[in-house]
């Protein structure tokens, strides 16, 4: 078996990569398959010529063309066999850009790579982003963002785009007040830890209509997904771990990927920037002490997430179905669709 946990993609700075593994008895032989689209990895077809055979943990592999998206298929001699990428996808315009794939469900499947994503706003992407996107296949696109902020920064992808742009708005009934203030150049928080808690609780209070128009729209057909908002961490970020769960991820891996933004966001450079633009109710310059709180993400924001669910709900079952419209059929039928 391959220890998922040292199974790991790099791209380095030169666009090459670096992939690392570790197998059940070290010193096995172990072939690397390399390819633009991962359905083959999936569907049983031909794997082809494999780029590289070795004894070793970790293999550099060049990267023919810097242009579009690479999978890894690793095949030990004992027939042992793991599908890898890139958790992070090298984009300019969207650093939080990142594929939900790999992940273990409790039924012993692994999440696919390269048919969930999440992601901030796509409004700043670079003609080369622009360019990589598209080559994805996405087929639907989940804006989180509230209407005005989708008029102010539109999503960007070019002419000629294939994937359905659906708008489902999320504005967070605790922080009305708040945007209200910020729309004035103030950031009001007393307790900016506790205020992002509560967010986080009201996602699962009063925010759950359009979560479930998304997963309604995940099971319309064999959707390529892409969830954002603007930094994708907060509506991002609870939309994630909805889709995790309902695939069987358990609540402790959900949460390691929710706090993986603050590898991905340029969280000092945001502070300053913020600090410089916003006061408080006062007048003075908001500290970092306000900002850093509600610009990164912890651990107890999520999990206030699921606390609400099990505060509010019977089980997750009765969760799926009441709040998400999900009946243990359209739960089957995403699994069928997005495990391996």
């Amino acid at each position: 078996m391959f220890d998922i946990s040292a199974c790991h993609v790099e791209r380095k700075r030169d666009h090459n990569y670096l992939v690392r593994w570790r197998t059940s008895t070290p010193g096995q032989r172990v072939a690397v398959y390399m390819s633009d689209n991962p359905d083959g990895y999936y569907g049983g077809s031909d794997l082809g010529t494999p780029v590289l055979t070795t004894t070793g943990p970790e293999a550099l592999l060049q990267n023919p063309d810097k242009r579009v998206r690479h999978y890894f298929y690793l095949e030990s001699e004992r027939g042992e066999a793991v599908v890898l990428a890139e958790r992070q996808l090298a984009l300019e315009g969207a650093p939080n850009f990142r594929d939900l794939g790999g992940y273990e469900a409790r039924d012993g499947r692994r999440l696919k790579w390269g048919k969930l994503y999440r992601s901030s706003k796509l409004s700043r992407l670079t003609e080369p982003d622009i360019n990589y996107v598209r080559r994805l296949g996405l087929t639907l696109i989940c804006d989180f963002r509230q209407v005005l902020e989708q008029e102010l920064e539109p999503t960007v992808l070019g002419d000629g785009h294939s994937a359905l742009l659906a708008s489902l708005p999320i504005a967070p009934g605790s922080s009305h007040s708040f945007l209200e203030n910020l729309h004035k150049g103030i950031i009001a928080v007393e307790n900016a830890s506790g205020f992002m808690e509560e967010i986080n609780r009201d996602f699962v209070a009063n925010q759950m209509p359009r979560y479930a128009e998304m997963f309604q729209l995940l099971l319309a057909g064999d959707q390529q997904l892409l969830i954002h908002c603007a930094s994708g961490k907060d509506r991002t970020g609870f939309g994630a771990a909805l889709i995790l769960d309902v695939l069987g991820v358990d609540e402790e891996a959900i949460v390691a990927d929710y706090l993986l933004t603050n590898n991905y966001l340029p969280l000092d450079k945001e502070i300053e920037r913020l600090s410089a633009e916003f006061t408080d109710q006062t007048g003075s310059a908001v500290s970092a002490e306000v900002l850093r709180p509600m610009l990164e993400v912890r651990p107890e924001y999520i999990r206030a997430c699921f606390d609400e669910i099990r505060k509010r709900y019977e089980s997750k079952e009765h969760f799926y179905e009441s709040a998400l419209s999900l009946d243990s059929a359209g739960v089957a039928r995403l699994k069928d669709r997005y495990l391996h």
